[in-house]
């Protein structure tokens, strides 16, 4: 497995991985094609306050990651995994790979917020030290939150 920054030229691998989610997965993570929009963005037009990164194996995108708000001392992340590849750890390499990122880029953390059905999610996020902290009050998501100890 290979985690990269996404360039430009990733924008058919991108659309392509977006394409192939099933139901559960559009639903949690992609609802009104919401983040496919914001990663295409962001490959048209790159912050400095933003990353995106993708996860290949074999030539093919098996996720994506990306940390936002990287201007403040938390950032927010978001993840997805290739359905058919779940399953295999990625989720945690991912988590784990943007926490090391933000320790070595002198954040105090990661936040995250994540629907209340998404089950899956909710195990992994808190096997790897994340810590439920309640209801995120914009959108009515679980707001999770992992802190660096100092």
């Amino acid at each position: 497995m290979n985690i990269r920054l996404m360039t430009r030229d990733d924008e058919q691998a991108l659309n392509e991985f977006f394409d192939v989610m099933g139901g559960e997965s559009r639903a949690l993570f992609n609802h009104h094609d919401w983040n496919r929009q914001t990663a295409l963005k962001y490959l048209r037009d790159p912050s400095d306050s933003e990353r995106y990164w993708i996860a290949e194996d074999d030539g093919v995108m098996a996720g994506l990651l990306f940390l936002w708000d990287l201007d403040t001392s938390i950032p927010w992340l978001g993840i997805a995994v290739r359905e058919e590849m779940r399953g295999r750890h990625l989720g945690r390499e991912l988590i784990a790979f943007a926490q090391r990122y933000a320790l070595e880029n002198g954040k105090g953390g990661i936040q995250l917020t994540t629907h209340t059905a998404n089950l899956r999610g909710q195990i992994l996020y808190e096997a790897m030290g994340f810590r439920k902290i309640g209801l995120h009050i914009g959108s009515g998501k679980f707001y999770y939150l992992y802190r660096f100890k100092n």
